[in-house]
């Protein structure tokens, strides 16, 4: 009786939140959202195809893609779902936030999917290469700051940082930076224990450290969307 009196609370919830955003031009931020979720998506695929080193939180989706020989879309979903279920160990509840990230990590994983078969594999110079890095960077940021501004819903990848503040007392940034830091590691070990060899970390991944961060503040300076 108490389970399902909780998972009664939890629709209740659930419905309170979306009559808010209803509230909130509701169709415009989602449409707003999935154009933020393609150009991001896009963003995180042109990356991969530099050679040159993906950003931290694209690393490990990357590297376990190469390391296990599966797509790129799906070891991101995986990760992402991970992501939702150590926010559900440390938060200790099903959060209504943490339901609503199910549907947009799927909604990526397809997105980066799609382009991942869409959008060439090439050899690139080292010019050209950087070039890209410096477009799928900034796509990527332009993205973030559109996913963003919509108010919706975080990303699994923000949202785990989002729930360590929480359980931490930190700040955002404080631990976003030690976070991607532990992704870098990892993916390094992951690379090392398993092929041998380090995967996905380069000159791309200190590139993207910098570069998405500046152009989502570039992004909100330039475009100024209010909704």
């Amino acid at each position: 009786m108490l389970n399902f009196q909780k998972y009664i609370n939890i629709f209740i919830k659930l419905q309170i939140k979306m009559n808010i955003l209803w509230n909130k031009n509701l169709i415009k931020r989602i449409l707003l959202y999935i154009l933020g979720m393609n150009i991001m998506a896009i963003g995180i695929v042109l990356n991969t195809r530099t050679d040159l080193g993906v950003a931290a939180i694209s690393s490990v989706p990357f590297a376990y893609s190469i390391l296990l020989n599966m797509s790129l879309g799906l070891t991101t979903f995986i990760l992402y779902i991970i992501f939702i279920l150590v926010q559900c160990s440390l938060l200790k509840k099903l959060d209504i936030t943490l339901f609503l990230q199910i549907p947009m990590a799927i909604l990526v994983s397809i997105f980066i999917e799609i382009y991942d078969i869409i959008i060439p594999h090439t050899k690139l110079i080292f010019a050209i290469a950087f070039i890209v890095l410096l477009i799928s960077n900034s796509l990527t940021g332009v993205g973030v700051y559109l996913m963003t501004k919509s108010d919706l819903i975080l990303d699994p990848g923000n949202g785990i940082v989002e729930t360590l503040c929480k359980v931490l007392n930190k700040p955002f940034s404080y631990l976003r930076i030690r976070f991607d830091i532990m992704l870098v590691i990892f993916t390094c070990l992951s690379g090392l224990i398993i092929k041998h060899k380090i995967v996905g970390i380069g000159l791309g991944t200190i590139v993207s450290a910098y570069l998405i961060g500046k152009m989502v503040g570039i992004s909100d300076r330039i475009l100024k969307l209010n909704i």
